[in-house]
């Protein structure tokens, strides 16, 4: 790979870091990274991928950041690119307060202004879901949020004196709606109550399109456990928000 027009993308997330190589158009050698372990081994972790000539990076944990900004290589500093509702301008913003939408919130939506037919409902799901509006004229129009799948279960855990603690990912989801015990009752409750709650949610953002008389518009999922919950009719893009960042920072380079 010619490192000259390679670009490393890396979206900082508040449970895990991904990052991917964008060359031709196209994301390679994606790969995930848990923050936790990102914060300690930053460095190391950049370090491997070693075809990039720029970095293109959106953060919600500012610790993390402040990690990895830190242990940047001194002959990369100077070619990084943040992303911010602010230092781009392929986007439209509509929405009151730009500077409160999460940096990966504009990745995405960048993404589907561009590369989608309009208006896009996103639903990102990670440590947070959200939803978010795109439109043709106003661009970002604002969104729904909502804990994500684990949140859900770390409110139970943190919050009650005899629920257990669960980690989704050290688990098998049951079978059967009713739960044999504690753990697999809120296991139940995630896996056949998660899912109807998004489609709920996205029952009321579709009826709001009809009411404008809108029946064409693209529903794109994407975020750590999306292929969990899939939606009907979705488009499925696990890296759209990396795909948001190249187009940003390419955008950003020309201008």
């Amino acid at each position: 790979m010619d490192h000259e027009h390679s670009l490393l993308c890396l979206d900082i997330g508040n449970t895990s870091c991904r990052a991917g190589i964008w060359k031709n158009g196209a994301l390679e050698s994606v790969r995930s990274i848990f923050t936790t372990e990102f914060i300690e081994y930053s460095k190391e972790w950049i370090n491997d991928f070693k075809q990039h000539s720029r970095i293109a990076y959106c953060s919600v944990v500012p610790l993390a950041e402040s990690a990895f900004l830190s242990r940047l290589p001194e002959n990369y500093r100077s070619s990084v690119y943040q992303l911010t509702s602010g230092n781009q301008s392929i986007l439209p913003i509509s929405y009151p307060h730009p500077e409160e939408i999460g940096s990966d919130r504009i990745a995405n939506s960048i993404a589907a202004f561009k590369l989608f037919r309009l208006p896009s409902i996103i639903i990102d799901l990670g440590t947070a879901t959200t939803f978010d509006v795109i439109s043709v004229g106003g661009g970002y129009e604002g969104g729904i949020i909502i804990p994500g799948p684990q949140g859900m279960l770390d409110f139970l855990g943190n919050h009650t004196a005899l629920l257990p603690k669960i980690t989704l990912s050290n688990e098998c989801m049951p079978d059967l709606p009713v739960g044999k015990s504690t753990s697999t009752a809120m296991l139940s409750g995630i896996k056949f109550g998660y899912l109807p709650m998004l489609n709920g949610i996205l029952d009321v953002l579709q009826k709001q399109f009809l009411e404008q008389n809108i029946n064409d518009y693209a529903i794109i999922q994407t975020g750590g456990k999306a292929e969990d919950f899939l939606i009907d009719k979705a488009i499925l893009k696990p890296w759209l928000t990396l795909e948001g960042l190249a187009t940003a920072c390419l955008d950003n380079s020309l201008n």
